[in-house]
């Protein structure tokens, strides 16, 4: 006998749960909190017109009776309009020679700028899906390619020079991230391409393999599997021979001595990526997740963030890589916003001036303004469905992903899943763009865990479901306990029966 797939709310004439009336309460909250954003955000606009800076109150450490103050914002680049466009870029470098390159994965490109911006040309022969960026020591420009899975090193006027490869290991090959160098010009290699096997790879000068160190491992706590790492990305040598490595799921910074030998751990605030040492011995370490970037001393003590999540001037969606120029300014290659942002560190303080409406008219202009949006924001909300890792599995096998990709739909898994569909090709789509990683209420999940008595990753995952009011899966224990949360549940036949239809049909209807 063959089990009956569970079928979703809506296919069989049964109707989710209504929402609670907390629910609903949390609902008005938000929208209260979304229009005082968008007051925020006119405001924020009046005030760039006359200054030309956004009201960014200054940042003071804890414990220090001195101001720290963080980068400021300068400019963006994002390349011409047209063919030449920036769109997704991942990795980016500023070379001595005032060259600034940004990988366009999607289009498999690398784009070069000067320091002002301008686009000069494009390096696109060799390249397939190009990740992170690195100038070498003698100048030539290295990417790391994940779906070539080499190293890739041109000349700085884009020339191809030579391939940096491993042998396939298991019949599974590797896949390089981040690359640094140290004082004997060996490249150290950030690898995650075996699953058990989380390691740095270390490359002579002629790129012939020396040595490999790390394996995967999941920390409990930060403190846990000294030399393992879940999910290297980010990698960077200090002047005085310290290795710093970005153990990005693990949510920390491993450092090494001058020896190779393990020193200590410095506790990130969320997932680092890109990382950077500057003459300062200041260390950046951006944070995809939180959208941000922190800046530590290279004894771990965390001195001042700077950016936050949003589409504005200085703001980040999805930011990934990092670099600095040789005189001292700060290049953030920033996903989502389809740009590499500019900062700076300011000569001097800031003094933020006020500005507030004159009149009556102006202040009930100011505070109705936000309303204005509201049609556009509904208009263009996006559908949401969390996933389960065995929905996508189900589709992939039947060719049906193409499916799950539309304009109006965004796909959400638990950031402990995410890197599983970080970098996955199904075709020409990768998974890790198609599905995004979406954070979560710690004290939900653990509620929601010891409420109902389930582990707490799929008490993860159901809050996020709840949030989305959406969940696919093919598990029959997670869709039944979704479905007594009042979410709509889809296994893979329930989804393709509403969705697969033409575009040009009434999805969902019968």
């Amino acid at each position: 006998m063959t089990e009956e797939p569970i079928m979703s709310p809506g296919t069989d004439g049964r109707r989710p749960k209504r929402a609670s009336r907390a629910s609903t309460i949390r609902k008005v909250v938000l929208l209260i909190l979304l229009l005082l954003l968008l007051s925020a955000l006119v405001y924020s606009a009046v005030y760039y017109a006359q200054n030309r800076r956004l009201p960014i109150p200054q940042i003071t450490q804890e414990g220090r009776a001195e101001e720290i103050l963080p980068p400021i914002y300068v400019f963006s680049i994002a390349g011409p309009t047209g063919a030449n466009a920036l769109t997704r870029p991942v990795g980016v470098a500023v070379s001595d020679a005032d060259r600034v390159y940004a990988t366009d994965t999607d289009v498999g490109m690398v784009r070069v700028y000067n320091l002002e911006g301008d686009y000069q040309f494009t390096i696109s022969d060799e390249l397939q899906a190009p990740v992170h960026l690195a100038i070498g020591p003698e100048g030539n420009l290295y990417a790391s390619d994940r779906r070539i899975r080499a190293v890739q090193v041109f000349t700085p006027e884009g020339d191809f020079v030579r391939s940096i490869e491993i042998p396939d290991e298991e019949g599974v090959p590797w896949s390089p991230f981040g690359m640094d160098w140290d004082s004997e010009d060996n490249l150290y290699v950030t690898d995650v391409g075996i699953t058990d096997k989380h390691r740095i790879i270390v490359f002579d000068p002629e790129g012939n393999e020396i040595r490999r160190f790390g394996s995967t491992a999941r920390a409990g706590q930060m403190s846990d599997s000294p030399g393992q790492f879940y999910f290297p990305n980010g990698i960077v040598f200090s002047d005085d021979g310290r290795l710093y490595i970005g153990d990005s799921n693990n949510r920390r910074v491993q450092v090494y001595d001058e020896d190779g030998q393990f020193d200590m751990f410095i506790r990130t605030s969320g997932i680092p990526r890109g990382m950077a040492i500057d003459d300062q011995d200041r260390m950046y370490v951006v944070d995809a997740l939180a959208h941000t970037v922190d800046v530590y001393t290279l004894e771990g003590e965390r001195l001042v963030s700077f950016g936050a999540a949003g589409a504005g001037p200085g703001q980040f969606r999805y930011p990934n890589a990092i670099s600095l120029d040789r005189n001292g300014r700060i290049y953030i290659s920033d996903k989502e916003s389809h740009q590499v942002q500019v900062w700076e560190w300011p000569d001097e303080p800031i003094i933020v001036p006020p500005i507030l409406p004159d009149t009556a008219g102006q202040w009930a202009a100011l505070c109705l303004s936000p309303l204005l949006l509201l049609p556009l924001l509904i208009w263009f909300r996006r559908k949401r469905f969390a996933v389960t890792e065995d929905f996508v599995e189900h589709m992939t096998q039947l060719d049906k992903v193409d499916a799950m990709n539309r304009r109006r739909w965004k796909w959400i898994a638990p950031e402990s899943v995410w890197p599983v569909f970080d970098g996955r090709m199904v075709g020409d789509m990768d998974l890790g763009n198609l599905i995004h990683a979406q954070e979560h209420s710690d004290s939900d999940a653990r509620e929601l865990s010891d409420r109902m008595r389930i582990p707490y990753d799929d008490a993860v995952l159901l809050v996020i479901a709840r949030r989305a009011k959406r969940l696919c899966t093919d598990d029959g224990r997670i869709a039944a306990l979704a479905e007594e949360l009042g979410i709509e549940v889809f296994d893979v036949r329930a989804f393709l029966d509403r969705f697969d239809r033409p575009r040009n049909g009434k999805a969902g209807k019968k």
